[in-house]
């Protein structure tokens, strides 16, 4: 080997040696989300680096040598993983589909890649797939397919409305259209998901302004759960409207995790080591805002002198306590009814239970049980704050407590999970299929 080759391979020794120090040193866990990065994460990360690098200046000083082994090898690995990928899709469809993961965003805070098939995840035996459309939103319509339409509905909401760990067409917005198709007996009714994971009331108005009212709606619908009181507070705080980038911190929106199919999937367990230095390099971007998709289970509120660590705080004081929380959401959610005036269309409020306030033997193996009880002192709270709005509301407010209550409907959430089944999904949409018909008898078999 050539003098700059060895030079070289010191270089790169030395830097490595550097990085290790640094590690070693506890730097790099200011730029981490928590404060503590994993260093194992960084060690096998330099070490990787290190090989890959000695191992390709030793084969560029000896190109000439070995170039026809190299170019078999070459062709080798191309060909071996161009098999593994292909068998991979055939064993496990869902590995080419992109993982479910969203991108951090200074307007709504977090949305969806546009036209984009992932894969949410394997539950009870199923793999789930979400569809995007051109804006994020869960739907198979375009802005263009639903503006074409007679009657068009969205639907506002978070994970319950999104459709979580259902299929797509199992989603209640996806059923209320069929339901309601069906009645019209033509196909000139649209309705639109635009429910988004970990959404709340906050948020749904950012999604109203920004992207919903382009679909130019004449109903629109917002489904509030018990956790949107905790959520909208967890947001407010870092919620600045007189921002002129927006109202959120960090870029319009993040990049997205890399893809590159099966294997790649497959090889996942490798992608902290492989990604380590790209994630550094975008640390010290000075736009850079971390996205925690968990975050709001660091959830801390100071209730009553009593710190609080979950959503469901509203669970356990009174209204006299928590009313200046649910007061901050009401003020948002009369904010977005102003601005689905302003397009003329109508809002709906829809106030849906928990499977707790129903009916206690559903989902058996809660796996959040460990955030509230099943008889929480105060978990009613919610349902009567909303109704005493009701009686002055410029719009229409929809208690769906009694109907769950009153059904012998059985399971309708999951049995790990307290997200609507599809047979809950289905439950719900004709729920709403009677209140946009103002027929308390519209109902259709599950």
């Amino acid at each position: 080997m050539k003098r700059p080759t060895y030079i070289l391979i010191a270089f790169g020794t030395i830097l490595s040696v550097a990085a290790t120090l640094v590690v070693l040193s506890g730097k790099l866990n200011e730029l981490s989300n928590d404060g503590t990065a994993n260093s194992s994460v960084a060690f096998r990360s330099i070490a990787l680096y290190w090989t890959l690098s000695v191992g390709l200046l030793l084969m560029v000083a000896n190109r000439k040598r070995y170039w026809k082994q190299y170019l078999l090898g070459a062709f080798s690995v191309v060909l071996c993983i161009t098999c593994i990928e292909l068998i991979l899709r055939v064993l496990a469809p869902a590995l080419a589909l992109r993982e479910f993961h969203f991108l951090r965003s200074s307007q709504q805070h977090h949305i969806l890649l546009p036209d984009t098939q992932y894969h949410l995840g394997r539950f009870e035996g199923e793999d789930i797939v979400v569809q995007t459309n051109i804006d994020g939103l869960r739907t198979h319509h375009s802005r263009e397919n639903f503006l074409s339409l007679d009657r068009r509905i969205v639907c506002l909401g978070d994970s319950f409305t999104f459709g979580a760990w259902v299929q797509d067409a199992e989603a209640y917005p996806q059923i209320l259209e069929s339901l309601l198709r069906e009645r019209a007996g033509n196909n000139s009714v649209g309705v639109l998901n635009a429910g988004i994971l970990s959404y709340s009331p906050l948020l749904e108005e950012q999604m109203l302004e920004r992207v919903v009212k382009h679909y130019k709606p004449h109903v629109v619908t917002l489904m509030l759960d018990c956790t949107d009181i905790g959520d909208d507070y967890h947001y407010s705080l870092e919620y600045d409207p007189e921002q002129k980038e927006g109202p959120f911190n960090g870029p319009y929106v993040t990049k997205p995790k890399p893809h590159f199919g099966a294997l790649w999937r497959f090889a996942e367990p490798l992608h902290p080591s492989i990604m380590a230095p790209f994630k550094l390099l975008d640390r010290l971007g000075s736009d850079y805002q971390p996205m925690d998709p968990f975050d709001y289970y660091k959830f801390k509120i100071q209730v009553a002198g009593q710190v609080e660590t979950e959503r469901f705080f509203i669970y356990r004081h009174p209204l006299d306590v928590t009313r200046q929380y649910f007061d901050a959401t009401w003020d948002t959610i009369n904010r977005i009814a102003e601005g689905c005036k302003a397009i003329n269309a109508e809002f709906i409020l829809y106030v849906a239970p928990r499977y707790h306030h129903w009916n206690t033997k559903e989902c058996p193996e809660n796996w959040e049980a460990f955030a509230y009880a099943l008889d929480e002192p105060y978990q009613y709270e919610l349902f009567r704050y909303f109704e005493a709005k009701a009686e002055s509301a410029s719009f229409k407010i929809v208690n769906m407590l009694p109907a769950f209550q009153s059904t012998q409907k059985y399971p309708l959430v999951f049995r790990t999970d307290p997200h609507w089944n599809p047979q809950g999904n289905r439950f719900v949409a004709n729920l709403l299929l009677r209140s946009l018909e103002s027929d308390p008898t519209a109902e259709t078999t599950p």
